[in-house]
């Protein structure tokens, strides 16, 4: 019995492990079947996507071919372009060449060439630093004064033998130096000339000379390629210089100008006429200003932008060079007058002192009694004098925003502004009764004044 249901149990057993068997067999070959079906599937895709791809790099290639072809257009005609721009600007250059002599005698010729796609606005030269140019060198710079976009610039040049004027036009008459018109202080002076030709002038070249060189007689430095008439020389503290002009053109430098004779020794500036108020008189030196005993015009002047018309004043035309100026005023006791700086753009309907934009030293005269105020924005210092000042120092000090006014005579500092000096300044000078201010000018610091 019981072997018979042993028998039994185990061909169950058996019969099931076949079933199961069965079954799996079946299962694994469904799986195998459905991966296959995506394994296939994806191959498909996949082979859809690169199809795809490969489609849309081919016309990716075609567009680019055709971007080629149209910027290959594009640069033949730019280039064609260019190419009248380079001929119009030769042309051009052959009448505006830049003439800079070397310290062999010879000079060279500079022509400059802007290569935009566009034409720009023409470079202008820059005034030449002395010693810059050597026997064999010269460093050239210029500016562009636009905002135009420059790709490059060519620089040409030929040698011009110096008295070898070209063959199509003739060298410049020489300039004339306005004298009365020069402007210095220690370190820097400031040249005008007028061109005096009816040749055309392509730049200007300025030489000095130190006087006071033993057996002096060449050119010590110059400036060459000067496009205006007007040039801010450096020079060396309490010197004295001998200036020539020259004016140059493609048919060679003129002959040296008539010389000009500039003292570094201080600060000299000369009166401004046209900004004089037309009741004061100006000496024919520009370094004196009087107000006569009689009365002004019946009829108020007319407003002005550069002409007192208020206050009897007029201003001095000094150095635009920062550092340290001082001049000093001859006054009258008993006149009314008021002496100080000012901004160009003071306001000529205004007193002196009466804005921000001045600063001075007011004085006023009654009944045996003086006066003085320092003026800034109508607002003064409660101080008192009690020597009168009959020449009057001021130091102007651009280093250290300030101003500063002394009794000469007696070296005693009266007052000090401390300013703010954004702009160059001018001096001036007023009479508010008959009277007579005489400027000094160009001369050295007292040693009193170098404390303030």
């Amino acid at each position: 019995m019981t072997a018979k249901i042993n028998y039994i149990l185990q061909e169950n057993f058996g019969r099931q492990e076949q079933n199961f068997e069965s079954h799996y067999n079946e299962i694994l070959e469904i799986l195998s079947q459905k991966y296959e079906e995506k394994i296939q599937a994806l191959g498909e895709k996949k082979k859809e996507k690169l199809e795809a791809l490969y489609g849309q790099l081919v016309n990716c290639g075609e567009n680019l071919d055709t971007c080629k072809e149209l910027m290959e257009t594009i640069e033949e005609m730019c280039h064609e372009e260019k190419v009248d721009f380079i001929k119009d600007a030769v042309a051009m250059a052959d009448s505006r060449s830049h003439l800079g002599p070397l310290t062999d005698g010879s000079s060279l010729v500079f022509v400059f060439l802007p290569f935009p796609l566009l034409a720009p606005s023409a470079p202008v030269i820059n005034p030449q630093a002395p010693n810059s140019a050597t026997g064999s060198s010269v460093r050239v710079c210029w500016s562009l004064y636009s905002d135009d976009t420059v790709e490059s610039y060519q620089l040409s040049y030929r040698p011009v033998q110096d008295g070898s004027p070209g063959k199509e036009q003739t060298a410049p008459c020489p300039p004339i130096i306005k004298s009365k018109e020069i402007r210095s202080c220690e370190e820097a002076a400031l040249i005008s000339w007028e061109s005096g030709n009816l040749n055309p002038v392509d730049s200007y070249t300025v030489e000095l000379t130190q006087a006071e060189t033993p057996g002096a007689s060449g050119v010590t430095e110059s400036v060459v390629g000067i496009p205006t008439c007007e040039c801010l020389v450096q020079l060396q503290p309490r010197q004295n210089y001998t200036i020539y002009v020259r004016a140059l053109n493609v048919g060679g430098p003129s002959a040296r100008s008539e010389p000009a004779t500039v003292h570094t020794t201080g600060s000299y500036f000369p009166l401004n006429e046209h900004t004089c108020h037309p009741w004061l008189t100006v000496s024919e030196d520009g370094l004196t200003v009087v107000r006569n005993e009689r009365r002004g015009p019946t009829r108020e002047p007319v407003p002005s932008d550069t002409q007192f018309t208020r206050c009897a004043a007029v201003m001095g035309n000094l150095i635009p060079v920062r550092g340290r100026h001082y001049w000093e005023v001859e006054v009258d006791e008993c006149s009314d007058y008021t002496v100080g700086v000012a901004f160009e753009d003071v306001r000529r309907q205004e007193e002196l002192g009466a804005n921000r934009l001045s600063w001075c030293m007011r004085h006023a005269f009654a009944s045996s009694r003086h006066k003085y105020e320092f003026l800034h924005n109508k607002k003064t210092p409660d101080i008192r004098i009690t020597v009168p000042p009959k020449k009057i120092g001021i130091l102007l000090d651009y280093e250290n925003a300030k101003l500063s006014f002394f009794n000469v005579d007696i070296s005693q500092h009266l007052y000090t502004f401390s300013c703010q000096l954004h702009q160059f300044v001018h001096p001036c000078f007023s009479l508010e009764k008959p009277g007579c201010l005489k400027i000094h000018n160009g001369i050295s610091m007292p040693e009193h004044v170098t404390f303030y």
